[in-house]
């Protein structure tokens, strides 16, 4: 970062088609992987993911407010970064649906921000609309993780979704591993056969859509599963093969039988930060389910479970039997992603002139009254 006196005195807003267009999936991989190096050698720090609920029971339809926050910071960058999301859910679920909306202000419409601070002068730098970033480094971290724990010789991969966390795992696991077929289901056929056809011309390999998820499963090298199934298991353990690399982004999406056939789990946070924080404000309604986070962890994750950058630095081992079962815990990242992420966005765009960039005046966020 340039120091304040060379500092334009602005504050950078930077949306999600800037992102798109200046950030790659091998880009994410080369910050988190080395963000990763850092924090493993106490040169970074993270804070749990924390989730505020109000409940909102008057008039009109009862709903749930989620204020959720994530927050990290890596020395050498000297960033910090804490990425926010506010939205609403309904409180009567449609329970035959697997999901249900999450929406800031009406259906379609969502609220996630990343802000961005210098830590060597303590001003703000940037703020970024988080909707590509967020699905970008979900993907990164699976696709770093499948450079220890997914077989070498394989070809073929599986996906359960077809939206967008769909379509940044199979960039990030093309990259990494020589994928020549994507087997993608989801339940929407009009969604899985666009997802088809735009992932086939982009990546330039077989991408078949599948009629159900077992048969999208069989046969594949790599599952991911990459859905907003909060309430009903997507991957079933019955489906599983010998050799098989998993990754997930729900703790919900694996069921029983699944966590119980995996042979060898890394994980990407301390289980003593797993058990998030929730904070409940309101008359809970009679009947409705309360927050359930952290269900995965608890289950299945212990001290003992190696995370993943203690693989990256070698301190634990990856796959060791082209056998094993691995699987990727990734239902809950850090907040050193967004701010390695983003130190490496802010990097591209000062080659190019910061050109498609937002500029908000930084006075408007400093004050002379003292806190």
């Amino acid at each position: 970062m340039k120091k304040e006196t060379e500092m334009n005195r602005s504050v950078y807003f930077i949306d999600n088609e800037v992102v798109q267009r200046v950030l790659t999936l091998e880009d994410c991989m080369e910050a988190i992987e080395d963000a990763y190096r850092e924090w493993d050698a106490g040169r970074a720090a993270i804070r749990a993911k924390t989730n505020l609920y109000v409940y909102n029971v008057g008039e009109g339809e009862p709903m749930r407010y989620n204020f959720a926050s994530m927050e990290g910071g890596v020395q050498k960058l000297g960033l910090f970064a804490i990425r926010m999301r506010s939205d609403l859910q309904p409180l009567v679920l449609d329970k035959s649906r697997a999901t249900n909306p999450r929406f800031a202000g009406k259906e379609g419409e969502f609220c996630g921000l990343i802000f961005l601070f210098d830590t060597r002068t303590g001003l703000p730098v940037a703020i970024l609309n988080d909707g590509y970033l967020q699905h970008a480094r979900v993907a990164a971290c699976a696709g770093i993780a499948a450079k220890y724990l997914a077989r070498e010789n394989l070809q073929t991969l599986c996906l359960l979704g077809s939206q967008w966390m769909a379509r940044t795992h199979a960039l990030a696991l093309c990259a990494v591993r020589p994928i020549r077929r994507i087997q993608v289901y989801s339940p929407t056929r009009i969604h899985r056969e666009a997802f088809s056809r735009e992932m086939a011309e982009r990546l330039k390999i077989e991408v078949i859509p599948e009629d159900s998820p077992e048969e999208a499963v069989r046969g594949a090298d790599i599952v991911a599963c990459c859905t907003n199934s909060h309430r009903r298991a997507v991957l079933l353990g019955k489906w599983l093969e010998e050799g098989m690399y998993i990754c997930n982004v729900l703790g919900s999406e694996l069921d029983d039988e699944a966590l119980a056939r995996i042979d060898y789990t890394v994980k990407n946070q301390p289980f003593r930060d797993l058990a998030q924080a929730v904070s409940v404000a309101g008359v809970h309604p009679e009947g409705i389910e309360p927050p359930s986070e952290g269900k995965l962890w608890l289950k299945q994750a212990t001290d003992k479970t190696p995370l993943l950058s203690e693989i990256i630095v070698g301190k634990a081992t990856g796959r060791t039997d082209d056998r094993q079962i691995t699987f990727f815990s990734n239902n809950e990242g850090t907040g050193i992603q967004f701010a390695a992420v983003g130190s490496a966005i802010l990097s591209k765009l000062e080659r190019s002139g910061f050109a498609g960039v937002k500029n908000i005046p930084l006075e408007w966020f400093l004050q002379e009254i003292p806190d």
